[in-house]
């Protein structure tokens, strides 16, 4: 349906874009981001309105969940992480492979959910460190955790059928570091600008 239509262009610079694409009478509109399948696009890839997005419905899972997850809870400490993985931890990590390109310093407001869900978990106070949050609940940082599911998927990409997706995960970050060096850690992302 050409009402439902919108147009999106990959951009590294801002130029004026082009007319408006008209389908069966309708002219279909420019957007600078676009939503699909929960994975919010810019224009530039930096995946700044996404991770918005994500912290934000993270943050409302949380506090829909507090009460199952607090101190006066009767789950036990192990169920508090499975309820927080299951529910918490999978919006923050969804579709890591195409958003692993970002500096790990954009991970921070997703960090920072974490950090107060291990809080709540583990009954710990404000001033625990965050470093002993991870080390008594047994959990990944969120850059550590996104790296590490973009690493599995990237090594299941040689056996996928289909020809495009094999060849997408056939390189290492470290044969991108030396072949790009100015794109460090933009791995999909110089294949677009």
């Amino acid at each position: 349906m050409p009402t439902k239509l919108k147009t999106f262009y990959f951009q590294s610079v801002v130029t004026r874009l082009p007319d408006p694409i008209q389908i069966q009478d309708n002219f279909v509109p420019w957007v600078s981001s676009v939503r699909y399948l929960s994975l919010v696009l810019d224009s530039k890839l930096l995946f700044t309105r996404h991770l918005h997005t994500v912290a934000n419905e993270a943050r409302g899972v949380f506090c829909n969940i507090f009460s199952l997850l607090a101190r006066d809870s009767a789950l036990s400490q192990s169920n508090k992480l499975t309820l927080y993985k299951l529910l918490i931890r999978s919006i923050l990590t969804y579709a890591a492979p195409g958003r692993s390109s970002i500096c790990s310093c954009k991970y921070l407001r997703l960090q920072i959910i974490q950090t107060k869900g291990q809080r709540v978990i583990g009954n710990h106070s404000r001033r625990t460190p965050t470093s002993h949050l991870h080390y008594t609940l047994n959990i990944e940082h969120i850059p550590v955790i996104i790296h590490r599911l973009t690493a599995q998927s990237f090594a299941h990409c040689p056996s996928h059928p289909n020809p495009p997706v094999q060849q997408t995960g056939n390189y290492s970050l470290a044969n991108l570091t030396n072949m790009y060096r100015k794109y460090k850690h933009k791995r999909p992302k110089h294949m677009v600008l």
